[in-house]
């Protein structure tokens, strides 16, 4: 008790002293959860007026985009304007990085970053240095919302142990007894050494991506012992949760699940979990739309069901002004939280727009439809993946539970074959191991065939 008291008043004193401005921008967040929401939509378009002057400015290429469509800053006067801009996509990214950076931004403000490229190409840009502190700023609201702090040490299920990036437990992480457990120790499926470690950091926090949580949640119930020491809260972030995962989760820790959502490219979580399961998003920093079309249509309208295209408010050097962020969601109309915070929110995350099968009759298939139907199937399964080069045949890799053969793979073939609606040929690959992208992600699917990245 006297330990955890001790670090608790170290990371608050460090705070104030190191991170004024990022406690500064904490408080601004918690303000806006109870703000009226009239006055944070005036907020969030007063930011969104002054980027759009300030792109046109001093930004190449939306200096030269908006004169071509004919738009000039006074004519984006708020939010329900933005459709007079077109989309910004990855390959505009690639293509024209140096146009996008502000002719005005200093070279001390840039951090060149590169994204993981798990579901597409890995992507230069550069960040804004000035948005740090609200990133950080956003990380510590997500938390306490779950009623943690980064004083509480966190279990994080991290990549494999030659990754360029040993692990992403920062060094106070440690100090305050988080840990990692790297991707061989998940591989090897072996429930004690993942118990003793859970019990070794008794974690108030579990953070990972939800496949390897899979994982974690498996070896847990099937070590056939309960937790000495239960964690407060499981996040997890970076890709869609099944609800055989959120099954599992809830039978090995019986805890509350967490999620946040955003993007290397952007200054901070555009969006996050409330404790009744909402997605809240941040007007303080983004503009969220659903518009309609395929991926990559430099039009998009207002859509109930489509794209993500994000605005970030806060990056300056290098603006992203509806940024096709590669995800598919729903609007979640007016209704009000029952949490009782008035952020805007969000209906649901449906998955990456690249996460679709094609099938040969030209039928995109969201790949959440097979996670479905995949779930009927767990209790013969570890893992699986789905894999497609061929609009004629979708190839699904799955590590089986024990000695599962032929009749395992007839009857997964049978049961995806007919939610795609025939036409299709399933082919099942029984492996030992399903490798993570460098990220130590694990896309629910990969395909090589283009879908408007």
């Amino acid at each position: 008790m006297l330990r955890t008291s001790l670090i608790h008043g170290l990371f608050a004193l460090g705070s104030r002293l190191v991170r004024r401005q990022a406690r500064r921008e904490l408080a601004v967040l918690r303000w806006a959860e109870r703000a009226d929401p009239d006055e944070l939509r005036a907020r969030q378009e007063s930011r969104l007026r002054a980027l759009i002057r300030w792109a046109y400015d001093t930004v190449p290429y939306y200096r030269q985009g908006m004169d071509r469509a004919g738009v000039s800053p006074g004519d984006i006067r708020g939010i329900d304007d933005l459709p007079l801009l077109p989309v910004l996509r990855r390959r505009d990214v690639r293509t024209d990085l140096d146009a996008l950076v502000s002719d005005r931004a200093h070279t001390r403000d840039l951090l060149p970053q590169v994204t993981s490229g798990t579901s597409a190409e890995p992507l230069g840009f550069h960040r804004d240095r000035r948005t740090v502190p609200f990133e950080q700023a956003t990380k510590w609201h997500s938390m306490e919302w779950a009623g943690v702090t980064p004083a509480d040490p966190a279990l994080v299920l991290t990549m494999e142990r030659d990754s360029v990036r040993v692990s992403q437990v920062t060094w106070w992480g440690r100090m305050v007894g988080g840990a990692s457990i790297p991707l061989e120790v998940i591989y090897s499926r072996e429930p004690a050494p993942i118990v003793e470690t859970l019990e070794r950091v008794t974690p108030a926090v579990v953070l990972g991506y939800p496949s390897l949580l899979h994982l974690l949640a498996q070896a847990v119930l099937r070590s056939g012992r309960p937790l000495r020491a239960r964690p407060r809260c499981v996040f997890y972030q970076a890709e869609q949760m099944g609800e055989d995962t959120r099954q599992l989760i809830a039978g090995a820790f019986g805890v509350p699940i967490f999620s946040r959502y955003g993007a290397a490219e952007l200054s901070g979580l555009v969006a996050q979990t409330c404790e009744r399961g909402r997605w809240h998003l941040n007007p303080e920093g983004f503009v969220v739309e659903i518009v309609s079309g395929e991926p990559g249509d430099l039009q998009a309208r207002p859509a109930q069901r489509g794209r993500l295209v994000i605005t970030d408010l806060r990056n300056m050097a290098m603006p992203f002004i509806r940024y096709e962020i590669g995800d598919i969601g729903t609007v979640a109309g007016d209704e009000k939280c029952p949490c009782g915070r008035t952020l805007p929110l969000l209906g649901e995350l449906d998955g990456r727009i690249w996460e679709w099968v094609v099938t040969a009759a030209g039928l995109r298939v969201p790949a959440i439809i097979l996670q479905r139907a995949m779930r009927f199937h767990m209790d013969l399964l570890w893992e699986y993946q789905f894999r497609q080069d061929r609009v004629e045949e979708l190839e699904v890799v799955v590590v089986p539970i024990g000695d599962h053969g032929e009749d395992l793979q007839e009857e997964l073939s049978r049961h995806l074959e007919a939610v795609l609606g025939g036409g299709m040929t399933v082919r099942v690959t029984p492996v030992a191991r399903i490798l993570r992208e460098p990220s130590g992600k694990r896309p629910v699917l990969k395909s090589t065939l283009d879908q408007g990245r």
